[in-house]
Order: structure tokens, then sequence, then C-alpha cells
């Protein structure tokens, strides 16, 4: 027999759960509502079970929810295991939007198996949120082209991006590009499983090359700062780099 869930004291102050979201800045929360999320279906918010499993932390993707009652996420899985949550299980819910993170408490009210595995989770009364540094930086491996150069480079060249921020990137290449000039690139980024394409003009800060014994090519290094990004193609950049910290926690530098 399941316990019903803990109640908590209502006039105690709400602990702020989004207090160790990767780059929360310093400041109080803000008491917000599930729409202030802005969550689309697909999704991908991370949950933090504790007992009776184990203080774990799983990912999920949002199925859907119903205002006032309750909200559908898919089975919590760790290394490829699914973990088995029961009937008022308390979890703590943790997203990105915008410029913000967002959390919130709750519990589970039913688990389900048909026609995939899924669990109702309560709705939330309150969410809390907080702004996400500008410059928190994400590890990827994403191909892009360098389409602009100055007058040295005749056709896009393809280079690699090793990490990514709202305000510049780092990029390197076995060629060696003039530093001198700003770098134009076009870059191909999956959001929620949809193909987008952007293009940001960098000025190159700061470069080194890689001259290790046993290394076949050099591999040169570039670090860019982002000018005059366009607003559309700043808000994909932005919900990349959120994207990558909720799928990929351990890629935020």
């Amino acid at each position: 027999m399941t316990s019903a869930p803990t109640v908590s004291d209502p006039s105690a102050p709400a602990a702020d759960p989004t207090a160790n979201a990767p780059g929360a800045v310093d400041g109080g929360p803000e008491r917000n509502s599930l729409s202030d999320m802005r969550l689309s279906i697909g999704d991908s918010l991370q949950l933090d079970c504790g007992s009776p499993i184990g203080a774990r932390k799983a990912f999920v993707k949002l199925v859907g929810y119903l205002k006032d009652r309750s909200i559908i996420v898919t089975a919590p899985t760790l290394g490829g295991r699914k973990l088995e949550l029961i009937e008022n299980d308390s979890v703590l819910v943790r997203g990105f939007s915008g410029m913000n993170a967002y959390a919130f408490r709750a519990f589970v009210v039913r688990v389900g198996r048909i026609p995939f595995d899924y669990v109702h989770l309560s709705f939330p009364s309150v969410v809390f949120g907080r702004p996400v540094r500008r410059s928190q930086r994400v590890r990827t491996d994403l191909a892009a082209q360098l389409i602009a150069n100055g007058p040295d480079l005749n056709e896009p060249t393809a280079v690699n991006i090793e990490d990514i921020s709202a305000l510049g990137a780092l990029i390197s290449s076995t060629r060696e590009f003039d530093a001198k000039h700003p770098m134009r690139l076009a870059i191909t980024l999956v959001l929620h499983a949809n193909r987008v394409e952007v293009e940001v003009e960098g000025k190159v800060v700061s470069y080194r090359s890689n001259t290790a014994e046993g290394v076949e090519a050099q591999k040169h290094r570039y670090s860019l700062e982002f000018k005059g990004v366009d607003a559309h193609d700043a808000m994909l950049i932005k919900a990349y780099v959120y994207q990558q910290i909720v799928d990929c926690p351990n890629s935020s530098t």
C-alpha cells in the first residue's frame, strides 16, 4: 500500500528548486505558472526522483497537460533502464524556456503502460523561474560551414563547433584562416527533432593551434564573439543551448 504524499507546512517559505540549475544567476526566484514555461509537446524535462528509489536524475518528454488536472510525461529512463515510479512518489521537475530556468515540485498521480510507458504528474500550483546567464556555454560537436573570411576564402569550408553560447562559439579546423577578418558561419541546429539553419558572424577574439607530437595535421581553434546576430537566429541559438543543458547536463562548461 502506498502512502499519501507529504503535505508541506503552508506557512513555511517555499524552497527555491531552481537554485542549482546550470547557469542560473544569483537573485531570488520568481513565482510563475506552468503556462509561463511555454512548453511544447516533445520538450525535454529533467526529473529529480527522490526516495524510495534513491536520488536519481532522469529525462522525460512532455506528452501533454490539462490545466489544474495533471501533466503527462514519458516514463523516466536512466542508462537505458526504466526508473520504476509509483503513485505518490515525489519528483522535482526542471526545464528551460526563453532566458529562464524553471522548476516545480510534483507527485506521481498514476503510472500507465499502454500504448507506451508514461507518468501522470500532479499539476503544479506554482512554478519557480530564475534567469540563466546569456554566456552559458555547452560543449558540442557541430558541423558548420565557414562562408566568409576575407578575400582568401574562395568557397565555403567545413569547420567544427566545439562549444557554443548565445554570445559566441569555439570553432576548429585543420585549415588556417585569417584571424584579422570576421568569420561568417552557416550552422545547422537540431531543435526537438527539427533541423533549422542559422547564419552568424563573429569577431575572432583568440586563436591557438594544436602542435602536439603525433598529430598528423595541426588543428586551429578560433574563439568567436558573435556580432549583430539576427533576432530570430539568436533565439534559435539560445533555444539550442538550453536544450543541450536539459538533454546533456554534463555538456555545460
